[in-house]
């Protein structure tokens, strides 16, 4: 119980001291309060508007004035006099040790006191805006003046490189003009904000003339100087060509008179300050220009080329026409003991042809040129196509020569071939004699005599009155093949036979032992001395001795191999 007591005696003594404190932070916070209020005394805008008063300001700028002038006003005489009221009413409180409501009081009037301070602060801010209005328009006014005096002087001295857009350039140094001339008349009259506005438009548009005349001088320097010195320079090359008897696919005198119109088009446009279309236009005349030098120096170009090589294409297609009389000659022998092929006689009436078309071409073309009618980069053109063409004719008639020659290096290829394949024929014939066999398979035979008639037809063909060498030469190429497939089929059917005579007479030793063995064997021989099926035979006889005598046939074998 004491100690609680205790304890509620500690509270309050605390609370009692902390209220103390407060009350002293809270007095503390109204002086420095008081002092604000007396620096914001200071800050009294009346001898500005007296200034201002004075100024006789008239229009937006009067109107700005009241404004900032009622502002003012209820600044002072309301909202100043609440905040001295609040500032004795919290100090009441604090006296009266009422702190907490005091020290809430407190941070109200730190706010609103902050509010006042701000008003003021752009008040005094806009009154000093238009009491410097009038030496900053005059300031401003007198480098306007300035820069449009410069403007202007360049435009008038120099109207001679802006051409048609000098008169619309000066009806918009005339508004510049006018707009300096408000100027004046609203400063007189004190409407400095208006006078002003008046200002930043003429500096806009001082700041637009002057990027026009930096675009309009080259623009129209190619259109009065570069343009026209081009097309007298063209005109000049064009007619002394036309004296020279040069021809043109295109009419010159049409171009030039496109390109003057278009020229006439860009300054209509430039007078109308429509420099995105001027710029369009001279691009296009340039390319015009440059097509129109194009032309002439492509025909100059082209008849010095012309008569440099009409010798040497002449020249050429004689040539050609020489190689293929020549050839021609030699068809003509070839063909009395060959049949040439109808690829190479269809390139070759083909090459006549073109011969004769070039050599019209090219005549013509002379003509022309004899007659003062010939287009010469057309000439030049059809030269190199000529060329191209003799060119394409002399490979294609290297390459029938090359056949020629392979078809006569081809047939001694095919009788030497042929008397080799006659020849192994006859080996075959013999190694089948050497056997001493009562007859042969019949598909062995049949084979053979197959390569025998391939062989004879060979040799008919080969002594034939002309020589078809083409169907020869695949003819050896078949009979190659099965040449060398009967020589495998006579290997092997030695090979049988030999096996089938050794494996039945190693057999004779059983034929007595074994009754179904000695079915076997006599099967064997039969197929062996009537039915000449010597594969069979050994087939036969093997599966029997293997039955009989495993591993005896292999031994055989490798008698046979050895």
């Amino acid at each position: 119980m004491f100690a609680i007591i205790i304890g509620i005696i500690l509270v309050i003594l605390i609370l009692l001291w902390y209220m103390w404190f407060l009350q002293r932070k809270n007095a503390s916070t109204l002086n420095d309060y008081k002092d604000r209020t007396d620096e914001l005394k200071k800050a009294q805008l009346d001898d500005k508007i007296e200034k201002l008063e004075k100024m006789k300001l008239s229009g937006a700028s009067d109107v700005r004035f009241k404004q900032l002038k009622s502002e003012y006003q209820k600044q002072t005489d309301d909202i100043f006099s609440d905040i001295l009221t609040q500032i004795r009413r919290a100090e009441y409180k604090n006296t009266e040790f009422k702190v907490f409501g005091a020290a809430s009081d407190l941070k109200k009037l730190n706010t609103e006191m902050n509010d006042f301070a701000s008003k003021i602060g752009e008040v005094s801010q806009g009154f000093e805006k238009l009491l410097n209005s009038n030496e900053l328009n005059a300031t401003h006014s007198e480098q306007l003046q300035q820069q449009y005096q410069e403007i202007r002087k360049q435009v008038v001295t120099q109207s001679f490189t802006y051409g048609p857009a000098t008169d619309q350039l000066e009806n918009e140094l005339t508004e510049v003009a006018n707009l300096l001339d408000q100027e004046k008349e609203l400063t007189t009259k004190g409407d400095h904000i208006e006078a002003s506005q008046c200002l930043d438009e003429v500096k806009i548009k001082l700041g637009l003339i002057n990027d026009q005349l930096k675009v309009i001088k080259p623009l129209y320097h190619d259109l009065n100087e570069v343009f026209p010195s081009q097309i007298d320079e063209i005109k000049s090359v064009y007619q002394k060509l036309d004296k020279q008897h040069y021809q043109f696919n295109d009419d010159i005198v049409q171009l030039l008179s496109d390109v003057q119109h278009e020229i006439d088009e860009s300054n209509d446009k430039l007078k109308e300050l429509n420099f995105d279309a001027v710029n369009t236009n001279n691009e296009d005349i340039k390319q015009r220009i440059d097509n129109l030098y194009e032309v002439l120096t492509l025909e100059i170009d082209s008849k010095q080329e012309v008569l440099k090589n009409q010798k040497p294409v002449l020249d050429y297609i004689n040539h050609a026409v020489f190689q293929h009389n020549r050839l021609d000659n030699r068809i003509q022998k070839l063909e009395e003991s060959y049949i040439l092929t109808d690829n190479n006689l269809k390139t070759f009436r083909e090459n006549f042809d073109t011969l004769k078309d070039v050599r019209r071409e090219y005549d013509a073309d002379v003509q022309n040129m004899a007659d003062k009618k010939a287009i010469y980069s057309e000439v030049k053109s059809n030269f190199k196509q000529i060329v191209k063409k003799m060119d394409e004719i002399e490979t294609s008639e290297k390459s029938i020569n090359d056949d020629l020659n392979q078809m006569i290096s081809s047939e001694q290829i095919a009788r030497n071939s042929v008397e080799e394949y006659a020849k192994r024929l006859e080996m075959q014939k013999k190694m089948m004699e050497q056997l001493n066999l009562k007859g042969l398979p019949d598909d062995y035979l049949d084979y053979f005599y197959m390569v025998y008639d391939e062989i004879n037809k060979l040799y008919d063909e080969l002594d034939a009155d002309k020589i078809n060498m083409e169907d020869i030469s695949k003819q050896v190429i078949v009979t190659q093949e099965d040449l060398d497939n009967l020589v495998e089929k006579t290997t092997k059917l030695k090979y049988n036979v030999q096996l089938a005579e050794k494996l039945l007479q190693y057999a004779n030793r059983y034929a007595n032992k074994n009754p179904e063995f000695t079915d076997e064997l006599i099967r064997a021989r039969a197929l062996f001395d009537d039915d000449y099926n010597y594969d069979e035979s050994v087939e036969v006889i093997s599966k029997a001795l293997e039955n009989v005598e495993t591993g005896s046939v292999d031994r055989i074998k490798e008698t046979i191999n050895s």
